[in-house]
């Protein structure tokens, strides 16, 4: 085994591709892929759940700023969806800065 198998949980490869769809189908459907694999997946799997919601916030977060900068944001917004699509297709966590934390806290079970 891997020193990286130990460092992340195993996740499916129907996990992977379905994480990766809610981060990269924002460069075609800004909010609606998220929300989408958000909805479909926060009762089947926590981590896919937190990965859609965290693209989600992200697409938010990234609507406000290309709004503050006439869209010159946009791209860099884009950039960091499709680097945290291929970090989740390895089964790794993709943290965007400031709202990974909040999704973390949302979707967290009790």
């Amino acid at each position: 085994m891997q020193s990286t198998d130990l460092a992340f949980p195993q996740r499916t490869s129907n996990e992977r591709v379905t994480a990766a769809i809610a981060h990269a189908g924002t460069c075609v459907a800004w909010f609606l892929a998220p929300l989408v694999v958000y909805l479909v997946e926060r009762d089947r799997s926590s981590w896919v759940a937190r990965q859609a919601l965290s693209a989600l916030l992200w697409s938010a977060l990234g609507t406000v700023a290309s709004a503050v900068t006439c869209g010159l944001a946009l791209p860099l917004f884009l950039v960091v969806h499709v680097w945290a699509a291929i970090v989740v297709l390895r089964g790794e966590e993709a943290e965007y800065p400031i709202v990974s934390e909040l999704a973390r806290s949302w979707t967290a079970r009790g």
